[in-house]
């Protein structure tokens, strides 16, 4: 399982390349993987990039819903049918698409940006923005997290 976290700043030349991060190199490696997928994201300005595993997981909540509903079809064919898989080559790059590069917004400087099971790449100074506006609404909501249990092995009750 990958864990990427942090923000990452690089650039993206005009073929379309930019090199992924060391630290989410290194998490791809730890899952004995070179394979991206990639997809515009639905919910913000930038790509979306995932294990084939962590993609693959995607892939079955999709699977487990109802045969010829319209909303597996709609996911199927908006988030599906419009990704693409990719390695990362030697030197630790990955090439982007022109179309994702376009939709995303990126231009020479971008951010790389860890969710957990997946990374973002956003144009830098949206990504900044993004970030900010986050830290911002949690800080105001006082968001929290459900606590989890430290220990899970089962006690004997006597």
């Amino acid at each position: 399982m990958t864990q990427f976290v942090g923000t990452h700043f690089g650039k993206l030349d005009r073929k379309g390349r930019t090199s992924v991060p060391a630290l989410f190199r290194a998490e791809l490696e730890a899952a004995a993987t070179s394979h991206l997928v990639l997809r515009r994201s639905h919910q913000h300005p930038c790509i979306e990039a995932r294990s084939r595993a962590a993609f693959q997981r995607m892939l079955d909540s999709i699977l487990s819903m109802e045969h010829f509903s319209e909303d597996r079809e709609d996911l199927e064919a908006g988030l599906v049918a419009d990704s693409t898989p990719l390695r990362i080559d030697g030197d630790g790059r990955i090439m982007l698409p022109d179309e994702l590069v376009a939709e995303a917004g990126l231009g020479e400087n971008v951010a790389f940006l860890g969710k957990g099971d997946r990374f973002e790449i956003w144009d830098a100074d949206a990504a900044k923005a993004h970030v900010a506006e986050a830290k911002r609404r949690v800080f105001e909501k006082r968001l929290t997290l459900p606590a989890s249990p430290l220990n899970t092995t089962p006690r004997a009750v006597s």
